[in-house]
């Protein structure tokens, strides 16, 4: 047993211990624990331990990242002041904890020995792990080779046809689960795109008719086959294994008892209809399922989630209540969580959420389905994201990158981009940009084969996150959210539908046009339950009339901006950013009004607010709108106070530093801000200003700070960068 802090570490059964509760970690987290203790003090480079630990898998660079990131949070480590594990810069890592000692102290271990001579049982238990602990899905899914089933080619001439597609598909994947690392048909998009020899096995299923009946022509590894299917009924299993022994992908076909043949063919045509149609036409399918068999899980489950969708909150409730899991499936069982915590997140239960989203990890966990393990944890990043846990959304969203790649920031991070109506988390500019430069080209990647497969409700969710993406072009972002728009209109998602109509309403108000805000905005209809949504709307609905009243200085449109800003901070649901957030639109009014002295603050609080909740990225917009009163109060030293040096990337905090320098008469502070602010894309407008400036300061008694754009000339940072 080594020791070390106040934990116990099993050497032989790789059981970490606080006290006498067991810490619950991933085995690779353990195993790296391991080899940490079993190097104390050394210098341990990133490549050493992803060819100890990570020898294979695509994401193996991410996978270290998150398993470093989980060890930290497990040992209640700070890698900014740590005590057990030291990041060295370009050079990797170091184990500065002794071991084996009582107490743990930033030195060299006194008892080297020790833990030296431990070495061995260490390194041989990581050596057996699979005989003490089962591998985590992720790590046994590695072990397979990889396998794409792709979308069924229904080449019969009839449309109606294609609801066969998911069923043989969904009877394959039962079989081929264990033979096989199943890549989700999500991910194809990605997947087909890389080189060739990079590319996982492909299965390919052709329908073809044949007089009076059919051919499912299949293809697997440059092998190809035919299976006759007399009719297109319900005998899917039945089929699947002949598809199996024709191909010779396995030699497990043993005659068993068959089990009762139950008529499904609705639930397959559901769900055709759903990825291709949208919730209304599936609907009738689930319900038709159930009246041939009542007792069928996955059509309940169906039915519960489409139910919510179209905004019947009370009939979805009663749905989830009365589903039995029982013995169900560990992918079902997922499904159900995961299908009930985005309910509640919806709600703003994210208590309740966040416990589904854990107890859906964990039956996809058992389930080894990675598509619904990366779903869990996406799931989690967004409940930590409402309630404002970055580190815990970092651990999640990192966990879902190492197992499914940039596709899991495509869709979750590009509704997170619109700062002061939704912020993103705290993070570095960077980080975010180039989260945005992959999402862009993974989502187009997915446009292009969502409209070859005609999976429409794909390509409505594809082309709303490309429209979100802040580095695709106005005019086609612009196109791409009307696209998804015409799409989820027609298919009686109403949620999805409020979520597009929300965000063109957002939209347009970035490019201050809030007329053209106001009609997407007025056309939604939310049920008053999914309070998150509700609070949006109500939120850039004042938005759109305070930019109406700014643009054109109307004073009734800012009036009525002003009510409806008040009657939210009075509202019996606020979450404590869009109180924050209404603050600093009432501030901006109050500056438009000449009202400084309640502008400043209600600028101060929000800023309080801000970063209380470590939104670095927003609290930009409060520090540069205090920026601005002091220049207007004609106090340029605290303007300058406030001004930081190291954000190159907001142009109105450059912009004002500059001003501010200029208004000191600081020659060499004010070249250097412009000069970093020339640096950025679209900033001719307030280089112009600039040069005005400079030429009036010191030479009129005029209230030159006119010239300068005021806080509100922007709503979201990332405006600069639109096209």
């Amino acid at each position: 047993m080594l020791l070390f802090g106040p934990f116990r570490f099993d050497a032989e059964r790789l059981v970490l211990y606080t006290g006498q509760s067991q810490q619950l970690l991933r085995p690779k987290v353990l195993q790296l624990l391991a080899y940490f203790l079993t190097h104390p003090n050394q210098v341990i480079k990133r490549e050493t331990l992803l060819s100890a630990l990570w020898q294979h898998g695509e994401y193996r660079e991410a996978a270290l990242t998150q398993s470093i990131n989980e060890l930290r949070q497990a040992l209640g480590d700070n890698a900014q002041n740590p005590i057990y594990i030291r990041t060295l810069p370009q050079q990797g890592y170091q184990w500065i904890c002794e071991v084996n000692a009582a107490k743990c102290a930033k030195k060299r271990a006194k008892q080297m020995g020790v833990a030296v001579s431990l070495a061995a049982v260490l390194l041989f238990a990581m050596a057996n792990m699979d005989a003490i602990w089962p591998l985590s899905s992720n790590e046994q899914t590695q072990q397979k080779p990889a396998l794409l089933i792709l979308p069924l080619q229904n080449e019969t001439g009839v449309e109606a046809n294609a609801w066969w597609g998911y069923a043989i598909e969904s009877e394959l994947k039962v079989l081929l689960q264990n033979h096989y690392q199943l890549k989700p048909k999500s991910q194809a998009p990605e997947l087909l795109e890389l080189p060739k020899e990079q590319q996982p096995h492909t299965l390919a299923l052709t329908l073809k008719p044949r007089q009076q009946r059919f051919i499912l022509q299949i293809s697997l590894n440059g092998r190809t086959t035919d299976v006759i299917v007399e009719q297109l009924g319900h005998n899917f299993s039945d089929i699947a294994t002949r598809v199996l022994m024709a191909l010779e992908v396995t030699s497990d076909h043993e005659n068993k008892t068959a089990a009762p043949v139950k008529d499904l063919s609705d639930y397959y045509r559901g769900l055709q209809a759903l990825n291709e149609y949208g919730p209304e036409l599936a609907k009738s399918y689930f319900e038709a399922a159930l009246v041939r068999v009542p007792e069928h899980l996955p059509s309940q489950l169906e039915l519960a989630q489409v139910t919510w969708q179209q905004g019947d909150v009370a009939q979805a409730k009663a749905r989830f209540d009365k589903i039995t899991l029982g013995d169900a499936p560990d992918g079902l069982q997922a499904r159900y969580h995961l299908y009930k915590g985005t309910f509640e997140k919806a709600l703003g239960e994210f208590e309740a959420a966040l416990n589904s989203a854990k107890l859906g990890l964990r039956a996809a966990q058992q389930s080894q389905q990675i598509e619904l393990i990366a779903s869990a944890y996406q799931l989690q990043a967004d409940i930590y994201w409402h309630t404002l846990q970055w580190q815990d959304y970092t651990l999640a969203m990192n966990a879902a990158y190492a197992l499914i790649g940039s596709r899991s920031f495509a869709y979750s991070e590009a509704q997170r981009s619109f700062y002061l109506a939704n912020p993103p988390a705290a993070g570095p500019q960077e980080k975010n940009h180039l989260n945005l430069v992959q999402s862009k080209k993974v989502l187009s990647q997915a446009i292009d084969y969502y409209r070859q497969i005609s999976a429409n409700l794909e390509l409505a969710t594809s082309l709303f996150a490309y429209g979100q993406n802040y580095l695709v072009p106005v005019n086609e972002g612009e196109q791409s959210l009307l696209e998804a728009l015409d799409i989820v209109a027609d298919s009686g998602n109403e949620y999805v539908k409020v979520q597009v109509l929300t965000y063109l309403g957002f939209y347009y108000i970035q490019l201050h046009q809030g007329e053209k805000a106001l009609y997407y905005l007025d056309q939604v209809k939310i049920h008053e339950s999914f309070l998150p949504a509700t609070e949006q709307l109500r939120l850039l609905k004042a938005m759109a009339w305070m930019d109406i009243g700014l643009v054109k200085n109307d004073q009734n449109a800012l009036d009525n901006a002003k009510r409806q800003y008040h009657q939210l901070l009075e509202a019996d649901y606020i979450s404590p950013l869009t109180h924050a957030n209404t603050q600093l639109m009432l501030a901006w009014i109050g500056l438009k009004q000449g009202e400084l002295e309640t502008a400043q603050t209600l600028t101060e609080q929000a800023l309080l607010a801000y970063q209380r909740f470590k939104l670095a990225d927003v609290a930009i917009y409060a520090e540069y709108t205090k920026m601005y009163i002091h220049l207007k109060r004609g106090q340029p030293e605290r303007a300058l106070a406030l001004a930081d040096s190291d954000n190159t990337e907001a142009h109105l905090m450059l912009f004002y530093t500059s001003a501010a320098a200029q208004m000191i008469n600081n020659d060499a502070l004010a070249a250097h801000s412009k000069a970093k602010l020339s640096a950025l894309r679209n900033s001719d407008g307030l280089l112009q200003q600039l040069d005005e400036f400079t030429r009036l300061v010191g030479h009129t008694d005029k209230n030159i700070v006119d010239l300068l754009d005021a806080p509100y000339s922007v709503y979201c940072q990332s405006k600069w960068i639109l096209e």
